[in-house]
């Protein structure tokens, strides 16, 4: 099985990669991401066995797509702070290039292609625990971006390829690309540094 991981040097992507890779026999992983964080890369021996494409996912060539057989589509502007600031190029990445690379996939029969959403759709509320059939309420451009991708996707209609949304609750944990900005690890990590988690609301999430 051949399978690309866009957005494989970001947080999940180094461990989605080595996970496929153990469990999946006889699987050819190849990344395609900008490589703007490449240099952090805690170990990048843990990416030896993925064959890496540095380029601008808006760009991304057919000829490219159609030697696989499974797309990870992990590549997105990916969190509130930088959604809300930078709106145009949030829309541009997560939402046109997602779907052109779609698109991309669709014509070229790839057999599957999975998408990396987030239960950031839901919006707020309250303590009732929702599943794919609640109705979305995206509050920010992020959330948004993977509402009218998933949207657009149901309305283009998938052809011969298995298309799959997971919509991820709050990243957290050890990555190769790792993030400390997420609530979680920035917890762990004030708590390991400066003995204390500094809580920046009343208490009650």
């Amino acid at each position: 099985m051949k399978i690309s991981i866009t957005g494989n040097l970001g947080y999940v992507g180094p461990v989605v990669s080595n996970y496929l890779e153990k469990k999946i026999k006889k699987v050819k992983i190849s990344g395609f991401d900008n490589g703007y964080f490449y240099k952090n890369i805690l170990n990048k021996n843990k990416l030896k066995n993925v064959r890496q494409t540095i380029g601008d996912i808006r760009k991304i060539k057919s000829n490219y797509i159609k030697k696989f057989d499974t797309i990870i589509h992990l590549a997105a502007i990916s969190n509130d702070p930088i959604g809300n600031n930078f709106k145009k190029v949030t829309n541009d990445i997560n939402y046109k290039a997602s779907v052109r690379l779609f698109k991309l996939a669709k014509n070229n029969s790839i057999k599957n292609f999975v998408f990396a959403s987030s239960c950031s759709v839901y919006g707020k509320f309250g303590n009732k625990i929702k599943n794919e059939k609640d109705k979305t309420n995206p509050l920010t451009p992020y959330a948004k971006s993977k509402v009218i991708f998933e949207n657009k996707i149901k309305q283009i209609g998938c052809g011969n390829t298995k298309v799959t949304f997971l919509r991820f609750s709050t990243a957290c944990g050890m990555s190769a690309g790792l993030r400390l900005d997420l609530v979680l690890n920035d917890f762990v990590a004030s708590a390991l540094k400066k003995k204390i988690i500094n809580i920046k609301s009343d208490g009650t999430p």
